[in-house]
């Protein structure tokens, strides 16, 4: 049995099976201040905290800098994505338009040209997509590792014996997650004026 659960439960066995038996005096015996201090010596008290990561890859500062950061490079190169799409649409209306009256080997030809620019706008969006996923997760990695230095100075700092990152529940006495986040943006830039 561990440490904890033995100190905590031998002397509750104990008074139980004294009320059951109606040895009173045995009772009275075990309740005496030795006793007492017996046990809560051999009950260490644990520190625990908690942080939310979901919190704070989404409230930081430095998480929604980051967030900015990606958003204007993503949008560049959804623009670029737009504009080829854009010629790609004209250029397929104008086919649509003019095939009646082209040649059969300027039909074909454009339509091989016309089914290349598709594949190209297909291939770029699929590479824009796969490029974003990529640098997000480098972000996401980079502000968790960040993250987890803050946490660790915090936990030696305010000797806790155990901080966990992922849970179920927990209250606000052993929430460190604003702490973190509050850390993070001391080393936020400015936000800059629109």
């Amino acid at each position: 049995m561990p440490k904890i659960l033995s100190a905590t439960l031998l002397p509750l066995a104990a008074l139980t099976s004294a009320a059951l038996l109606g040895a009173a005096p045995a009772l009275a015996a075990e309740s005496t201040p030795a006793a007492a201090t017996r046990s809560s010596e051999a009950v260490p008290v644990l520190k625990i905290g908690v942080v939310n990561m979901e919190r704070i890859l989404r409230d930081a500062k430095v998480a929604q800098e980051a967030s900015d950061r990606l958003n204007a490079e993503g949008q560049r190169r959804q623009e670029e994505i737009d504009a080829l799409a854009r010629r790609f649409k004209t250029r397929l209306e104008r086919f649509e338009r003019e095939a009646k009256t082209m040649d059969e080997a300027s039909r074909v030809a454009e339509q091989r040209a016309l089914a290349e620019m598709e594949r190209d706008v297909t291939r770029r969006n699929r590479e824009a997509r796969d490029e974003f996923n990529q640098r997000r997760n480098e972000e996401v990695l980079l502000l968790q590792n960040r993250a987890g230095r803050v946490i660790q100075e915090i936990a030696r700092s305010e000797k806790f014996d155990l901080v966990l990152y992922e849970f179920f529940y927990a209250s606000d006495r052993v929430d460190l997650t604003n702490r973190v986040i509050e850390a993070l943006d001391r080393d936020a830039k400015p936000a800059k004026s629109k």
